[in-house]
């Protein structure tokens, strides 16, 4: 029984203090390696010296041993490091190793340059995540100052231990084993300058600020009740009514104050979105409850904190992204998304507190009754419209429509009142563009009521007469010409996905998969001729195509100058594996690239590979 505690432990040193310690390697290693060194070397040279000493026979033996005396007294690192002008004649006589040293001496600088910063930023950052737990204010002031400490760190570790890993790429096969070699010289060198490059990239990108979702304005003469309604519980609250309001069937109501893109038109102001589909499922005063719940965003400086908070978060993923890709500086990459995992712990303490909250405001301007039963029909909507979606893009069929509005019309009464007596209710949340809400349930006890009695009480779909829906203008049109673009997209997108899935078996399949990865065809040097198709590669001068399934691996080679696809693969009946070498960069096709194309067929073949064995597993089990 004790084993579970054990592994929780062992899963947090994994996590959370590992990545932070594997920051520190190279710099620590470049530390004590580079002392080590400068050590040997004081020591060989003061041998050195003490033995021509010693076999200089122009020397009395009183100079001699004075001389002993002196030079075991000195250290030469010591002296080639000083600024002392006296020690000028000295330095001369060691000039032919004064380069290595100052090499010796400037990489521990670096390394401990390196160590220092990275024992600050924790430290100063630590402190900066500390403070944010105390508001949103202290989270945002927190997040720009943490930001930015972390920014420059990262910087000086990339640049500094690209340095070093350099540095150590030579220095060490030089001191160990007497030899270096070019190609790990070159490669750790591009390395670095890849990882600065794409951090300084990554400084440099320009983040869309633009918060984009389908939907259709709403005018103030299209439902002139519910714009009424709203601008009343504003003048409530005591702030300023929405300056848009946009509908859609999106599962889910916001608001924000970034800008917004519809379609290919621009807003700015306070936008509020309201969810058609929703509407339906809720009475007047239940809708009127998650729109104050919505208003309460605003009143509570909710979506200015998110709007200033948001580029930072932005340019700290685009930051996380370039450290992650560039390779060397994957140490700084572990180091600062340990930060990030902190900071996510603050904003989700913050953004729990501001739902409760926006949950009371919402209770307040209607009942705690209406906002319950609005939270119970919102969650149980959320995860009908997600289980009928999943459903039907799990399917292995080719189907002509996907019907899910009908579906989920039809459907999500009886699942509604089948939920009273599960527990889907109770294991719901409730989906949102820009927070992750607290669970249902936590939510119905902050409004002070018993939580089983409301999730097990009978609720029920209004009349249309009865809710927001019937008061907005042209509303079924909306619906149904959002739903009809949904479905298509929907559809398309399982289409694609079946064209990954299929293995393929019968000409349905086959074709279905051939209309996604047709026959491409290569023209390479000599007249050769490479030909590609969703299950082989085929080129002119061998005898027999080569299948994916055949193939056990892949890699990339250079040699000469020429640059190699190297495929390793297994024929059915043989046991040794034989190699095919394909020079991919003499092969030509007009908007076309060959390792590309390799990569996309053979990789979908290795997707389809893995969805049929995963299919498999729980069968086995």
């Amino acid at each position: 029984m004790r084993s579970k505690p054990e592994l929780s432990k062992v899963g947090l040193i994994k996590s959370y203090v590992l990545p932070v310690l594997i920051a520190f390697l190279i710099p620590g290693f470049a530390l004590w390696f580079f002392e080590h060194v400068q050590s040997s070397y004081d020591q060989k040279i003061r041998k050195s010296v003490i033995s021509q000493i010693q076999g200089d026979q122009r020397m009395t033996q009183a100079q001699r041993q004075n001389a002993i005396k002196f030079y075991k007294s000195i250290v030469v690192s010591r002296i080639l490091a000083s600024n002392d002008p006296k020690a000028k004649p000295l330095q001369d006589s060691f000039a032919s190793v004064q380069t290595r040293y100052a090499i010796f001496r400037w990489m521990k600088r670096i390394a401990l340059t390196c160590l220092v910063t990275g024992i600050g930023a924790l430290v100063a950052a630590g402190i900066g995540v500390l403070f944010s737990f105390r508001s949103q204010s202290a989270l945002y002031w927190s997040l720009r100052l943490g930001w930015n400490i972390l920014r420059w760190f990262a910087l000086i570790e990339v640049l500094g231990q690209g340095i070093l890993a350099v540095a150590l790429s030579f220095w060490v096969t030089a001191f160990w084993m007497e030899k270096y070699f070019i190609k790990l010289i070159v490669v750790a060198a591009i390395l670095a300058v890849c990882a600065v490059a794409l951090l300084i990239a990554a400084i440099f990108r320009k983040l869309a600020l633009e918060t984009e979702f389908n939907g259709r304005l709403l005018k103030q003469e299209a439902a002139p009740l519910l714009w009424q309604r709203v601008s009343q519980m504003a003048e409530r609250l005591g702030i300023a009514s929405p300056d848009s309001i946009f509908v859609g069937i999106d599962d889910n109501f916001f608001v924000t104050e970034h800008p917004v893109k519809v379609g290919e038109e621009h807003y700015g102001g306070r936008t509020l979105f309201v969810s058609l589909s929703l509407l339906k499922a809720l009475s007047r005063s239940e809708a009127d409850a998650v729109l104050a719940h919505e208003l309460a965003h605003f009143s509570g400086e909710d979506t200015i904190y998110s709007k200033r908070i948001s580029p930072l978060l932005g340019k700290y993923i685009h930051y996380l992204e370039a450290l992650h890709q560039g390779g060397i500086s994957r140490p700084i990459f572990h180091f600062m998304f340990f930060f990030w995992n902190l900071y996510q712990v603050s904003l989700h303490k913050l953004r729990r507190q501001r739902e409760f909250r926006a949950d009371r405001i919402g209770s307040e301007l209607t009942s705690p009754l209406d906002m319950a039963q609005a939270l119970v029909k919102v969650a149980a909507y959320c995860r009908y419209r997600q289980n009928v979606q999943t459903n039907l893009f799990e399917k292995e069929e080719n189907v002509e429509a996907m019907d899910v509005f009908e579906r989920i019309e039809k459907g999500f009464p009886d699942f509604m009142h089948a939920c009273v007596n599960g527990t889907e209710f109770a294991e719901s949340g409730t989906p949102h563009p820009f927070d992750s809400h607290p669970p249902l349930v936590r939510r119905l006890e902050s409004l002070g009521l018993d939580s089983q009695s409301v999730l097990k009480s009978q609720n029920t779909i209004p009349a249309l007469e009865d809710s927001w829906f019937s008061a907005i203008e042209g509303a079924a049109a909306i619906e149904a010409e959002q739903w009809k673009a949904f479905e298509e997209s929907f559809h398309q997108a399982h289409q694609r996905s079946l064209a990954w899935r299929f293995k393929p078996e019968g000409e349905a399949e086959i074709r279905h998969v051939a209309k996604y990865f047709p026959e491409i065809q290569f023209r390479g040097a000599k007249g050769l001729i490479a030909t590609m198709d969703f299950e082989k590669l085929l080129l002119s001068g061998w005898d027999s195509p080569l299948f994916f399934s055949a193939i056990t691996h892949c890699r990339l080679e250079q040699s000469l100058g020429r640059h190699n696809l190297v495929i390793e693969y297994k024929l059915e009946g043989q046991n040794k594996k034989q190699i095919s070498k394909v020079r991919f960069k003499e092969f030509k096709r007009e908007g076309a690239n060959f390792l590309e194309s390799f990569q996309h067929y053979y990789g979908r073949h290795l997707s389809m590979k893995k969805y049929h064995a995963q299919r498999l597993r729980p069968a086995q089990q």
